[in-house]
């Protein structure tokens, strides 16, 4: 039975994956692509895996053991997720990927150079003190989260005597590193900023950041070649970086601390970890579906109810000012701890939507996320790709590589808050010197242009410093007439 089940796992994804590479729809930039990525991996190839090769680590850890039909239903619902989500992205996201870019938002890109340099100088020195406090702390104590407490009642992990705030903000560095190399061209001077954070980061242990970081500089290359799909060589290099993924879980960094620095906690705090491919937790979310369907509501006896969504709105009021905040979403009903022991798991958007309310909750909870996906595409397609709107589009749509894995709308808000933050003040630089809005430099456009200088917009409504950046681009175009 569960053979048959996985056979038609395998059938329907393809037969979707099918449909969608060959429709016009198909695109790096649509959301459906992400997930579509994300389901096969976890929920189509992984189980095969697990299967032919009977994997029990999380089994084990998580202290608990699921039947058949537990292991038939966990896959039955991702499925029906995928379907949900698959039909919600695109019934709302039906537009195929145009790219706006012309002359005119290329001389966009130029005026706002001067802007984005002060965006890094307010914003670089808090990610690099934060990429350096984290580790920092992963060098002396062998574990850049030492810092984190687990509360035993509900296993959750939280910050104790630092801020999360100043441990995410690493992150900034990552969209300041994109956009940089965005606006130079990709020269490769411009990837050095990114090379570093991708350097530490990994030495810190965590690959999500890095993964998430990669995949935004590709999705910005891509952009600006006006390639809707993966270039060959990519083939090639994704099993070097899973590789590299897997390596670095492994010792979490402690080769890279090794390679670039005098770290010796790992001869103290050193572990071997005996895993066998894609076994480990990081990939686990097929088995941390079928705890959720051991437990709701077969043990808890009830579900949810969509709880989760609460947490959007204590999670940004700080711990300090806060001590009793709730360790998750408040008025929580279950307490997955009571069942096993489940450190470390993520529930992904079917397990979610299957927590908070069975089978009707995968569909709603899938195709709400579907629905919502397609439209912010189908908006960014259809609206004027200003840099702006560019760079948030381009720097949102890795995050969605986390958000599905987790399953919960509060990931997206961590993580947006600070990989969006040189967008934002980018942004709101822009506006105070006075840089007209795309909108503008398209309706000035009267006459082709030939450089950015050439773009008739009225001196005084522009700062000195941009101002004289345009009349030296226009003494140098005169200079090669």
């Amino acid at each position: 039975m569960y053979e048959t089940v996985l056979l038609f796992s395998v059938a329907i994804y393809v037969l979707v994956a099918f449909a969608y590479l060959r429709s016009p729809l198909f695109s790096v930039f649509h959301p459906l692509t992400f997930y579509l990525a994300f389901h096969g991996v976890i929920f189509v190839f992984r189980p095969l895996l697990a299967y032919a090769m009977d994997y029990r680590l999380v089994y084990r850890i998580y202290q608990f053991t699921p039947s058949m039909a537990d292991k038939t239903t966990a896959i039955l619902a991702a499925n029906l997720g995928f379907l949900a989500f698959t039909a919600a992205c695109w019934r709302f996201g039906n537009t195929p990927m145009h790219f706006r870019s012309d002359r005119i938002s290329l001389g966009e890109r130029e005026l706002l150079k001067p802007t984005f340099w002060w965006t890094a100088v307010l914003l670089l020195p808090i990610g690099i003190y934060s990429l350096y406090a984290v580790y920092n702390t992963a060098l002396t104590t062998g574990s850049a989260f030492s810092n984190m407490i687990r509360d035993y009642r509900t296993g959750r992990a939280y910050n104790e005597g630092t801020s999360g705030y100043l441990v995410e903000a690493q992150l900034v560095v990552a969209g300041i590193a994109a956009i940089l190399a965005w606006l130079m061209r990709f020269r490769l001077v411009s990837l050095l900023p990114f090379g570093l954070f991708a350097v530490y980061r990994l030495g810190i242990g965590g690959r999500g950041p890095f993964v998430t970081g990669l995949i935004t500089l590709g999705l910005f290359y891509l952009y600006d070649r006006r390639r809707k799909g993966l270039p060959t060589w990519t083939l090639v290099a994704a099993p070097a970086v899973l590789a590299l993924f897997t390596a670095v879980g492994d010792d979490r960094g402690e080769s890279i601390r090794r390679a670039i620095s005098n770290d010796q906690s790992s001869e103290i705090f050193g572990q071997t970890r005996q895993e066998r491919f894609m076994e480990g937790m990081d990939f686990a979310n097929l088995e941390y579906m079928e705890y959720l369907v051991y437990v709701v509501p077969q043990r808890s006896g009830t579900y949810g109810y969509f709880n989760s969504v609460l947490q959007i709105f204590t999670e940004p009021v700080p711990r300090s000012i806060w001590p009793e905040k709730p360790h998750g979403a408040p008025f929580e009903r279950i307490n997955m701890f009571d069942y096993g022991l489940p450190i470390g798991m993520t529930r992904s958007l079917p397990g979610e939507g299957w927590f908070s309310l069975g089978w009707l909750g995968v569909i709603i909870w899938c195709g709400l996320w579907g629905g919502l996906l397609g439209m912010i595409y189908r908006r960014f397609v259809q609206g004027e790709q200003s840099a702006f709107q560019a760079a948030a589009y381009l720097i949102f749509l890795p995050v969605l590589v986390i958000a599905f894995r987790d399953g919960q709308i509060v990931t997206v808000f961590r993580q947006c808050l600070f990989y969006l933050a040189p967008v934002a003040v980018w942004y709101a630089l822009a506006r105070a010197f006075g840089v007209p809005p795309l909108r503008r430099l398209r309706l000035a456009g009267t006459r082709p242009v030939h450089d950015p200088a050439a773009i008739p917009v009225p001196k005084d409504t522009l700062p000195p410093a941009v101002r004289r950046r345009r009349e030296a681009l226009g003494q140098q175009a005169a200079d090669r007439a």
